[in-house]
């Protein structure tokens, strides 16, 4: 899990606007070819096909109101994204396309009955030659993969929380890091300056920081973290 701290991570590829879009094949490239790790996020369609994807629903990036979860992967699967040319891909067409040459951190994204969406990431990445760990923000998924798969690397994603949590906030970070026992915390960039980063530093824990997309963030981070999630910057290796 040394990548962790040691090269920096594209937030859902290397895109940019319209012309190369997020968690496309395309920014996946860029990214392998600029050297930088690589964060995706990954959904279920309702014919259990694992797709790389952010959003619950098409509205953002395809100007369409479908679900995810409700559309199989051939409803989908030849979608522009941006009215680009490239389409949605799944979690198999990435591993294909990047084949260990750069780590991938997996975000998956909450949803509901946790154990088969899970199965069927690690059946695909059990024959992956390469590095990668996974993350959520999803506490109950990441309690799934220690309690099954507990050598697969697995970080509490936390921040962006509600508004009724950040009175608590201390207590909420502190009851999901006890209960999963991470291997790294991926740590929104607005709690940079609270107890959080003392304490992992404490127990020796990595900790990410996203979303980091200007120089000034990128310096304060730098002073505080172990690697960043970036998007929209120019950045050299760490």
């Amino acid at each position: 899990m040394n990548w962790i701290k040691n090269q920096p991570i594209a937030h859902r590829g290397l895109h940019k606007g319209f012309e190369i879009p997020e968690n496309s094949l395309y920014a996946f490239k860029k990214a392998i070819d600029n050297n930088y790790a690589i964060e995706l996020d990954v959904r279920l369609t309702k014919d259990e096909k694992v797709i790389v994807f952010h959003d619950k629903n098409l509205i953002r990036l395809c100007a369409d109101r479908r679900k995810i979860r409700t559309q199989n992967y051939d409803a989908i699967k030849n979608i522009k994204l941006f009215n680009s040319n490239e389409t949605i891909p799944t979690l198999s067409d990435v591993l294909k396309l990047v084949r260990g040459k750069v780590p991938l951190l997996i975000e998956i994204k909450n949803h509901e009955e946790i154990g088969l969406f899970e199965e069927l990431i690690v059946k695909q990445l059990e024959e992956y030659k390469g590095e990668f760990s996974i993350c959520s923000f999803n506490y109950h998924i990441l309690q799934w993969f220690k309690k099954y798969h507990p050598f697969i690397s697995r970080g509490l994603i936390f921040g962006d929380i509600k508004k009724l949590e950040i009175k608590y906030y201390k207590i909420t970070f502190l009851y999901r890091f006890f209960r999963v026992r991470p291997d790294f915390i991926s740590l929104d960039y607005k709690l940079l300056n609270t107890f959080i980063p003392n304490f992992c530093r404490w127990l020796r824990i990595p900790i990410v920081s996203w979303t980091i997309n200007n120089k000034k963030k990128r310096r304060k981070a730098m002073e505080i973290v172990n690697n960043i999630i970036f998007e929209n910057i120019k950045i050299k290796k760490l």
